[in-house]
């Protein structure tokens, strides 16, 4: 299994993201080094819990979403069975589907 650090950090970089905010843009939003952004999404910092909670906070999310951690091994799989599925669609499919997944991805 992946280092803690490295799959919390991922999982505040992904919320981050989705709450359209720069790493400097959170960074002064908590009142720390943006730097200090960089290096808990990167896995090299772990944070503190009052971290986590001010980080959680500050991108309106509950705490405990840092850690669901998704098996990348499951999805991995997933991914290559849509893939081999969607190889089969015809232009008219593939414009379906891509939307359907545009409605479920960028909620």
């Amino acid at each position: 299994m992946e280092n803690i650090s490295i799959l919390i950090g991922e999982k505040i970089k992904e919320i981050r993201k989705k709450s359209r905010l720069t790493q400097a843009e959170l960074a002064q939003v908590i009142n720390v080094d943006p730097k200090y952004i960089s290096r808990l999404e990167t896995g090299s910092s772990t944070p503190s819990i009052a971290a986590m909670v001010r980080i959680a906070n500050a991108l309106d999310t509950n705490l405990s979403q840092f850690f669901i951690i998704e098996n990348k091994e499951k999805k991995r799989h997933l991914l290559e069975t849509i893939n081999l599925k969607l190889q089969k669609a015809n232009y008219k499919e593939l414009s379906a589907i891509c939307e359907l997944v545009s409605v479920l991805v960028d909620k």
